[in-house]
C-alpha cells in the first residue's frame, strides 16, 4: 500500500489528522460569480417586467399579475419567464453554495501537534514514508494554516487538557509510557503509538478535582492558623486569584461562570474569617 492509499489509511483509522484545505479563495470567489450573476438576472427581469407592463397588449400587460399567463406565454412574450427560471436556477446554485462556506467557516483549524505528527509521518521511512508527486505534494509539509481545516478537531477541556495532549503526553511516553504502550506492527501504522482522547481528558478531570478539593481546604487551614488580619486579607486574595486560575486553565467554564464561583469561594473564606473571629472575641 503507497501514496493517497497509505495516507487515506491513516486518515480513515485516525481522523483527527484528517486535515483538507477547505479553498476559501475560490469558494468565495465563486460566491462572488454568481452573486454577479444574480444581479445581472435581476437587472434583466426587472426591464422585462417593466416593459411588459407598459404594453398596450392586453395579455402582455397582464404578464406580471397572472401567474398562468406568464408561465404559458407564447408569441415572442416568453422571455420574462425564461429569465424566472434561470433565475430559480441560479438562486438554488448560490443558496446552496453560500451554506456550504458558512459551514466550511466553522471548522476549526488543525492542531499543531497533529499537523506536525502528520509531517513527520509522511517523511519518515521507518513510519508512513508517503511521498506525492503531483501539486498537492506540499499542501501538509507547507500548509496555509489559514486554509486547512480539521474534519474531527481534538475535542479539549481546557488549557490544562491541551498541554496534556500537546506538550506532557510526548514526554510521558519517551519516558515510562514505552515501556507499556508498543508501536503498531502494521505497515500504514508502523512506529506509531496511539492515546485515548477520553483517558487524557479523564486525567485531567481527575487532576482538575483534586485542586478544586484541595484549595478550599488549603485556604481555610491558613487562615486558622495566621491571626494578623493584613496577612489573613493578603491570604484570601492569594487564593482567589489562584482558584480563578484554577478554573480558567482546567475547565471549559465560561466568564460568567468564573466571575460567580471565585465570588462564592471569597465569600467562604471572608465568613470563615468572621465566624473565627467571633469566636476569638467570645
Amino acid at each position: 500500500m503507497e501514496g493517497y492509499a497509505k495516507l487515506a489509511s491513516l486518515m480513515g483509522a485516525h481522523p483527527e489528522v484528517l486535515f483538507l484545505r477547505r479553498f476559501g479563495a475560490l469558494g468565495a470567489q465563486n460566491l462572488l460569480y454568481l452573486q454577479a450573476e444574480l444581479v445581472q438576472l435581476e437587472h434583466e427581469f426587472r426591464e422585462c417586467s417593466r416593459e411588459n407592463e407598459r404594453s398596450n397588449d392586453r395579455d402582455r400587460a397582464n404578464l406580471s399579475k397572472e401567474w398562468f399567463t406568464l408561465a404559458h406565454a407564447n408569441g415572442g412574450h416568453e422571455r420574462q419567464w425564461d429569465i424566472t427560471l434561470q433565475i430559480r436556477k441560479k438562486l438554488k446554485e448560490y443558496g446552496d453554495a453560500l451554506l456550504q462556506q458558512s459551514l466550511l467557516q466553522q471548522l476549526k483549524q488543525p492542531n499543531p501537534t497533529a499537523l506536525e505528527f502528520l509531517q513527520h509521518w509522511m517523511k519518515r521511512p521507518d513510519m508512513g514514508c508517503v511521498y506525492l508527486y503531483g501539486r498537492d505534494s506540499d499542501i501538509w509539509e507547507k500548509p496555509d494554516l489559514l486554509d486547512l481545516v480539521a474534519l474531527k478537531p481534538q475535542q479539549s477541556e481546557g488549557l490544562f487538557s491541551s498541554w496534556l495532549a500537546d506538550h506532557f503526553l510526548q514526554k510521558y511516553h519517551q519516558t515510562i509510557g514505552k515501556y507499556f504502550r508498543k508501536p503498531h506492527a502494521t505497515d500504514s501504522f508502523a512506529n506509531t503509538v496511539h492515546y485515548s482522547q477520553e483517558g487524557l481528558h479523564r486525567v485531567a478531570g481527575l487532576i482538575a478535582m483534586s485542586i478544586a478539593s484541595i484549595l478550599p481546604i488549603a485556604a481555610v487551614t491558613v487562615l486558622y492558623v495566621v491571626d494578623s488580619m493584613p496577612v489573613r486579607l493578603a491570604i484570601i486574595a492569594t487564593f482567589t486569584v489562584l482558584f480563578t486560575i484554577a478554573l480558567g486553565t482546567l475547565t471549559k467554564a465560561r466568564f460568567i461562570d468564573i466571575f460567580m464561583a471565585t465570588t462564592a469561594f471569597a465569600a467562604v473564606q471572608v465568613v470563615f474569617i468572621s465566624n473565627n473571629m467571633g469566636t476569638a472575641a467570645a
